[in-house]
């Protein structure tokens, strides 16, 4: 199957399941933002998701529990947490999303009725509202979780992909959500620490996207020092964990970005990638349309990998900037073939 990042997966998900109705499965390593992403389709659709994690189930939550009738029959009643025809408590004028996560976890009897509910939309008389949407998602066999080899009519009756963890994905998802920028900066210097997910390793914390979401969490914190280097280096790992602590320090003793933006031809530049990274970081957070000529004049000085990831990033939380003479005259003419 293709490997793709989770920006990708979100957009094939959108596509495959949203739009053309078809059950999408989607495999990855632990904390590698499955989850999220299915949370975030969600609400760009304005839709209800229903989170069903099958490793829970047992069979009978699926299809319900017959209750005799007075004539002798039998009659089945569906659970209220599946979106089944006829139950009021979710909507009909608005998408639903059943996300059977850890399906590749569930007991095989959970599974066998899972085929019918995947494939034809149904358990026994029960039929899934027609504004459901199927998604599914597990961790991968060579992970050494707790997982079972999916069934082959499973798995054929789903659409398959799975997820590529990247820095820039994680970059991107960063800049949108407010995450400190010394994270941006230490990911544009060691992106290949991103993950270190090794399912041969003994090692109880690894670094994840998930981990380091955490490890933001806890760096601006109001705790006490050796509290906050505890928290990362158990969320991310030893290796790691120390590296971003001593990125950290690099970060305390920044250049004053006010001097550079008021003297950009004679400020001093910095010494080293780690601290270049740095300061291209957060200079691009500080420009804006009245500096935005100084600032470059200062990048200009460095070498064409800050330049362009400083632009990069502040052309991502303002798009007016290439609206400037300086973006068009200056960077675009000068870095256009970098795109290439």
């Amino acid at each position: 199957m293709l490997k793709i990042n989770i920006s990708k997966v979100k957009a094939l998900a959108q596509f495959c399941a949203m739009d053309n109705r078809e059950a999408l499965m989607i495999w990855g390593q632990p904390g590698g933002g499955k989850s999220e992403a299915i949370q975030q389709l969600a609400v760009d659709n304005n839709a209800e998701l229903v989170d069903i994690r099958l490793s829970q189930y047992d069979s009978v939550d699926l299809r319900g529990i017959p209750v005799p009738m007075d004539n002798g029959l039998t009659v089945w009643h569906a659970p209220e947490t599946l979106p089944f025809i006829g139950n009021a408590a979710f909507a009909d004028d608005r998408p639903i999303i059943l996300f059977l996560d850890e399906i590749n976890s569930a007991a095989p009897s959970v599974a066998a009725v899972a085929y019918q509910l995947i494939n034809d939309r149904r358990v026994g008389e029960h039929r899934l509202k027609d504004n459901v949407r199927v998604i599914a998602a597990g961790n991968r066999e060579s992970d050494r979780g707790v997982t079972n080899r999916m069934p082959t009519p499973l798995a054929n009756r789903f659409t398959h992909v799975e997820v590529e963890v990247d820095a820039e994905t994680w970059i991107d998802w960063a800049l949108d959500n407010g995450i400190h920028p010394l994270f941006v900066a230490f990911f544009k210097f060691r992106p290949a620490l991103i993950t270190t997910f090794d399912p041969a390793s003994p090692e109880k914390a690894f670094a994840t996207p998930r981990t380091w979401a955490k490890a933001a969490k806890y760096y601006t914190a109001d705790v006490p020092e050796e509290v906050k280097q505890a928290a990362i280096i158990g969320a991310v790992g030893n290796g790691p964990g120390h590296e971003f602590l001593g990125f950290t320090k690099i970060w305390q003793n920044m250049p004053d970005l006010d001097n550079i933006i008021k003297n950009p031809l004679t400020a001093a530049l910095p010494d080293g990638v780690s601290m270049s990274y740095a300061v291209a970081v957060c200079l691009s957070g500080k420009m804006s349309l009245k500096n935005a000529e100084a600032v470059h004049q200062y990048l200009d000085r460095l070498s064409p990998e800050y330049v362009v990831c400083a632009w990069t990033m502040a052309v991502r939380r303002d798009k007016a900037l290439c609206t400037t003479d300086t973006f068009v005259s200056q960077y675009a003419k000068k870095y256009i073939n970098l795109y290439r």
